[in-house]
């Protein structure tokens, strides 16, 4: 299989290959790795496309798909008012940092974390092979249509069936749910701020049909090409939040909101300790 997020064309026998991969994993009873009371899907990146692939085949209702750091974690927990969101959530994916430190502590275990661009490539990807269709919504006007240039770009056979800004006034809020109505996406993926795209999705289930809907949050801009991702020596390291510093200084004040996702998660790993 490919490298995840690998952007290239494949020949028809590599096509056939991917495909039988994703077909043949096994991932109707993926195991939970609960964090703080959120239950975590215990996937590799290979099984939670393959997992995508199938909730797009059943064809059935639509799906929510949470791609979760510590600090949404935290908001999402046990005894929070949100965390009705993780409970209805038809799949959930490790994508921060510390996540699978904490569901060690706590006697769990996550096989890897999902970063969410390789998992969009390798989405798109496969959305290009199946002629599945893709929505982009959210973020800026000008992120929007330089996503759309780029994945049209690179993947030449892609079916963008709708992109719009997330900045809704009532008005254009009505013309996007309209929008996703006609076109019936196979996969919504939505940029939004959080918790607002987790509720906006909650809120608005009934214009959906039979699509995945993911939350992705600021990848739009890093595949627009406005934020860089961190370089290898960087992800080589484990210091890509420290990268994110580096090119978005204010994302300090989120990254302190870390430290109490660490304390909390060490509290109860003491109490995970005395009933062993």
């Amino acid at each position: 299989m490919k490298q995840p997020g690998e952007i290239r064309h494949l020949s028809a026998k590599d096509d056939r290959d991917y495909l039988l991969d994703y077909q043949t994993l096994n991932v109707d009873d993926l195991e939970k790795a609960p964090i703080l009371g959120v239950p975590f899907d215990n996937a590799t990146l290979d099984e939670a496309v393959a997992k995508i692939y199938h909730l797009m085949e059943e064809k059935e209702k639509f799906h929510h798909v949470l791609l979760l750091d510590p600090i949404k974690t935290m908001a999402l927990r046990k005894g929070k008012k949100l965390h009705r969101i993780a409970q209805k959530a038809s799949l959930i994916l490790a994508e921060g940092a510390g996540l699978q430190w904490a569901a060690k502590k706590l006697g769990g275990e996550l096989k890897e974390r999902i970063p969410t661009i390789a998992l969009m490539m390798d989405l798109v990807r496969l959305c290009e092979l199946r002629n599945y269709s893709i929505f982009l919504l959210g973020g800026k006007e000008e992120i929007v249509e330089k996503v759309y240039f780029n994945l049209s770009r690179h993947f030449p056979g892609v079916r963008i069936v709708g992109r719009h800004a997330g900045y809704l006034n009532t008005q254009r809020e009505l013309l996007v749910k309209e929008s996703i109505r006609k076109t019936s996406p196979n996969i919504i993926f939505l940029a939004m701020d959080f918790p607002e795209q987790e509720i906006w999705v909650e809120n608005n289930t009934a214009f959906f049909g039979h699509a995945v809907v993911i939350g992705v949050g600021g990848a739009m801009d890093i595949l627009s090409g406005k934020v860089k991702k961190a370089p290898n020596f960087f992800k080589l390291k484990g210091l890509t939040w420290f990268w994110r510093i580096i090119v978005r200084p204010w994302r300090l004040i989120r990254m302190s909101r870390m430290f109490g996702f660490f304390i909390v998660v060490w509290i109860k790993s003491l109490f995970v300790k005395k009933k062993k």
